[in-house]
């Protein structure tokens, strides 16, 4: 089982609500879609409602990220190309932007 601390990431976002988050990666992001709950990013399950927004920024992946106990984040993972690969063929993503 992989744990979020054995992933190289970025923290863009900490203590925010559903819609900072999101409005955060809309922003940042020049492509932005929605995943189901569940979808993986390197093998970590995201976990909230139906529609949790991803987003591509040049070679990285930026996405909201809750941690019990915690808070919503909004992390971003560099050097991803295979990950926004996944991102863009998965048939059951929906792409905002």
């Amino acid at each position: 089982m992989v744990c979020l601390n054995d992933i190289k990431y970025d923290i863009l976002l900490k203590d925010a609500t559903p819609k900072e988050c999101e409005d955060l990666i809309m922003d940042i992001c020049d492509e932005v879609y929605y995943v189901k709950a569940g979808y993986k990013i390197r093998d970590i399950a995201l976990v909230g409602s139906e529609q949790i927004p991803a987003g591509i920024r040049n070679n990285s992946i930026v996405f909201r990220f809750i941690k019990p106990c915690t808070g919503l984040f909004v992390l971003e993972i560099k050097d991803a190309l295979d990950e926004i690969e996944k991102l863009r063929n998965n048939k059951e993503n929906i792409r905002k932007k």
